[in-house]
């Protein structure tokens, strides 16, 4: 899977970010809590750091670590979360979109019914789309048939109505999306998240999210009470969230002042 791209992020990341030597390699467990809590803060510079902890975990597996599929998802994971922070420069939001979308198509080609790398494959191309829209027409089918594989395979899955309600969120209704199904599929995947114990093996991230963006759904929607009650539910499970705090709840503030 190391490609020049792949390379090149990673060689990037550590020449700027602190990480972990072999000395004082985390188990498994330790390395995924130490990914959440830095997606839960946004942190750029954290998640590079723990992003090259994983790159590692290819050649110098944890303690209890995971089959390679799981680590090739959790790089993506990472990259996915890096491409979508604003203190990111855009080239290296570039290069870790394109880095994800490669090593989870590898994956998804290897094992198709993988449906957590097929749902998060389809937000990567959403994503792709958003920076290149001439590539929509090519890419919004591959985004579209990836989260129907995911659903199928996986409808227990909370983090599929996830990423497909976001998708939703910035899709037309006239190409299958829009606030109505954005609400839909997003209260759906809040339901399935109270079926899943929070502490099950990693990956159970996402909780957080359902509630940020039906907040935003809900602000769109004109419900400021509604949206309001979603964020204060996405802090109390990330207090820190300085895109809540600062972004989400002043932008409600604001539209509630005009």
């Amino acid at each position: 899977m190391a490609t020049t791209h792949t390379v090149a992020v990673a060689l990037v990341a550590t020449m700027t970010v602190p990480s972990l030597s072999l000395g004082q390699q985390l188990t498994w467990l330790e390395l995924t809590e130490r990914l959440e809590r830095a997606a839960l803060a946004g942190s750029g510079q954290e998640l590079r750091a723990v992003r090259m902890d994983l790159l590692r975990q290819l050649i110098h597996p944890a303690e209890q670590a995971p089959g390679g599929s799981l680590l090739e998802y959790a790089i993506a994971y990472a990259g996915w979360r890096l491409a979508n922070l604003s203190e990111v420069p855009n080239r290296e939001q570039a290069d870790f979109l394109d880095d994800a979308v490669e090593r989870l198509e590898t994956l998804v080609n290897v094992d198709p019914e993988c449906a957590e790398a097929q749902a998060l494959l389809g937000s990567l191309y959403g994503l792709q789309i958003g920076r290149e829209p001439s590539r929509g027409a090519v890419l919004g089918v591959r985004a579209s048939a990836a989260l129907d594989r995911a659903a199928a395979a996986a409808p227990d899955s909370p983090r599929v109505p996830l990423l497909q309600g976001i998708s939703a969120f910035h899709k037309p209704a006239r190409f299958g999306g829009g606030l109505d199904s954005a609400e839909r599929l997003l209260r759906h995947s809040l339901d399935l998240f109270s079926r899943e114990p929070p502490d099950q093996p990693w990956p159970n991230w996402g909780r957080f999210d359902a509630h940020a963006w039906l907040g935003q759904t809900l602000a769109r929607r004109n419900d400021p009470s509604g949206a309001r009650a979603e964020y204060e539910a996405a802090l109390s499970l990330a207090p820190d969230s300085g895109w809540v705090k600062f972004v989400l709840l002043p932008a409600l503030n604001g539209a509630g002042r005009r």
